[in-house]
């Protein structure tokens, strides 16, 4: 099976992660044999898998500090949407009251 550029590009997520058919493989790296461009994108591929996946000490805390505070401010502010609501629909309700 012969392969173009794009489609080896397509299957490089899978072929980093072993879960190419047998013959899709042989394919790829037969694609990658001939083709310098493809090696070149493979290699930079992953760099940028490792890049991805560095993640410093203590970010993890900080970023659950961040989310838990961003949903505080979430909840707040539903809450908020759905109090200035109620008080609308009562309002109404008493403004159509005074009408009858």
């Amino acid at each position: 099976m012969n392969i173009n550029c794009e489609m080896a590009r397509d299957l490089l997520p899978m072929y980093k992660d072993k879960c190419l058919s047998p013959s899709s493989e042989a394919a790829l790296r037969d694609h990658l044999e001939s083709c310098p461009a493809c090696r070149r994108y493979l290699h930079e591929y992953k760099a940028r898998q490792k890049d991805d996946v560095l993640i410093p000490p203590g970010d993890f805390a900080d970023i659950s500090r961040r989310l838990r505070r961003h949903r505080t401010v979430t909840e707040i502010a539903v809450g908020a949407a759905v109090a200035v609501l109620a008080a609308y629909a009562v309002y109404k309700t008493l403004k159509q009251g005074d009408h009858s």
